[in-house]
C-alpha cells in the first residue's frame, strides 16, 4: 500500500481551498518544493486554465517525457491529521495532464517533516513524534 496523507491545499492568490489525499512519492525528485496536481484539481483551485506566470515545460518522468504546466509559488500545503497538522509550506505546482492524483515530491515530504517507515504497509510518522500513522 503506498503512503497517502490528508492535505489541505490553498491557492495563494484567490484563497480557493481543497481537502484531499496526496501520494508521498520519493521517486518524484525535486530541488524545490514541487507538487503535481491533476488538471481537475487545478481547475478547483482556480489554476486552470493556467495563469499568466505558468510556463509549459518538458518533464522527464518514469513514463518518459511529458508536457506539464509549471506554476511557481502557487499554493500553501498542510498535512492534516485528526490530532496534528504539519507546518504550512508554499509549493510550486506542476499541473499534470496524465496524473490522476496529487503527488508530493521528495523535497516536499522532507520539508513537511514526514518519515516513511514502511512503504509497503503504508506506515509513516512526523519526525518529531513516536506515533506511527497509517496511510489513508
Amino acid at each position: 500500500m503506498p503512503v497517502r496523507v490528508r492535505v489541505k491545499i490553498e491557492e495563494v492568490r484567490r484563497s480557493e481551498v481543497i481537502h484531499s489525499e496526496a501520494l508521498l512519492n520519493t521517486g518524484f525528485t525535486s530541488e524545490e518544493l514541487d507538487i503535481h496536481i491533476p488538471r481537475n484539481i487545478a481547475r478547483e483551485l482556480g489554476l486552470w486554465p493556467p495563469p499568466r506566470d505558468a510556463s509549459l515545460e518538458i518533464l522527464d518522468t518514469a513514463g518518459g517525457e511529458t508536457l506539464s504546466y509549471f506554476i511557481p509559488s502557487a499554493v500553501k500545503l498542510t498535512v492534516i491529521e485528526e490530532d496534528k497538522t504539519s507546518k504550512t509550506i508554499i509549493c510550486n505546482v506542476i499541473v499534470s495532464l496524465q496524473e490522476k492524483e496529487i503527488l508530493l515530491s521528495d523535497a516536499v515530504i522532507e520539508e513537511l517533516g514526514i518519515e516513511i517507515l514502511s512503504p509497503k504497509t503504508g506506515i509513516w510518522r512526523f519526525k518529531d513524534e513516536e506515533k506511527f500513522r497509517r496511510s489513508v
